[in-house]
């Protein structure tokens, strides 16, 4: 047998002399990544600014009396899911668009736009997402107060009330 076998001892210190000379390497490669990810956020994110208005919905009719509430809130709850589709039906968005004078599609305003219905009530928010507080805003407002107006013609009696408008999103 053979027992004569290169061996190297390595010490703590070479190691960290070892270390050393690498870490000005491992900064530079952290520093480049870094940067790298900084200037691709720069250049591809674009803020965006939401505004949400409220609109209240109920039934009002003549003869409804004080024993009809119950029957009054069902059907609002209702009403609700109904005026959710008819805000972002192409007669309200495009009636939107012409009157704002937007360089969007029906499409991209319709993908702006979410309506949420706080659980057993007859409110409905409605908010709107754009590239500035401003813009988010005037569209929100524009569209709850053109789609309340066109719901109370399709619906034949007054059904939806703006409660709130758009607030600016000063992010």
């Amino acid at each position: 047998m053979d027992n004569n076998v290169n061996m190297r001892v390595i010490t703590l210190k070479e190691l960290w002399d070892l270390f050393l000379k690498k870490l000005l390497l491992l900064i530079l490669a952290a520093a480049l990544a870094g940067g790298g990810l900084l200037a691709f956020n720069i250049l591809t994110y674009k803020p965006e600014y939401s505004s949400t208005a409220t609109l209240y919905i109920l039934r009002q009719d003549e003869n409804n009396s004080s024993g009809d509430a119950a029957n009054d809130f069902s059907l609002a709850l209702k009403v609700v899911n109904d005026c959710t589709y008819m805000l972002k039906s192409h007669a309200i968005l495009d009636e939107v668009i012409d009157s704002l004078g937007l360089a969007i599609t029906y499409k991209d305003l319709y993908d702006r736009v979410s309506t949420s219905n706080p659980d057993n009530t007859r409110i409905l928010e409605v908010t709107v997402k754009a590239d500035s507080p401003e813009k988010a805003k005037q569209i929100v407002d524009t569209l709850c107060t053109i789609g309340s107006d066109k719901i109370d013609e399709a619906m034949g009696y007054e059904q939806v009330n703006l409660f709130e408008y758009g607030i600016l999103d000063k992010k």
